[in-house]
């Protein structure tokens, strides 16, 4: 079964500033300095457009290619890492990833874990 990262959170700039962290013009794009790569795979990541309003958590998980049943541990780990809400929701399905510094920020999201992808 496939794997899949989630990152949850809340980004208060722009959708414009929110894509250029992504940005893989710039080498290396920030998010990969912040997981500690040099690039991404395009194909494997969901950078999912900002919601206007801060969402709860069951509802960001929808925009994710998660298997069902492990959407009830995401859930119990944001309640733990104190993740009500968030307007941004990204993952990535790369199981070789292994991501430096969990507890970090990733420019105003927080990663979740891995979790058994739906794909």
């Amino acid at each position: 079964m496939k794997k899949v990262h989630i990152w949850i959170g809340t980004f208060s700039g722009s959708e414009k500033e929110y894509e250029d962290y992504f940005n893989l013009q710039d080498s290396p794009c920030r998010f990969c300095i912040d997981i500690n790569t040099d690039e991404y795979e395009e194909d494997f990541i969901g950078i999912i457009p900002l919601f206007n309003e801060e969402q709860d958590i069951s509802i960001l998980l929808q925009e994710v290619p998660i298997d069902m049943d492990d959407i009830e541990d995401v859930l119990t780990k944001c309640k733990v890492m104190n993740i009500k809400k968030g307007n941004a929701v990204l993952y990535l399905t790369d199981a070789s990833l292994v991501v430096p510094n969990k507890e970090n920020n990733f420019n105003g999201l927080k990663h979740i874990g891995m979790y058994n992808s739906s794909l």
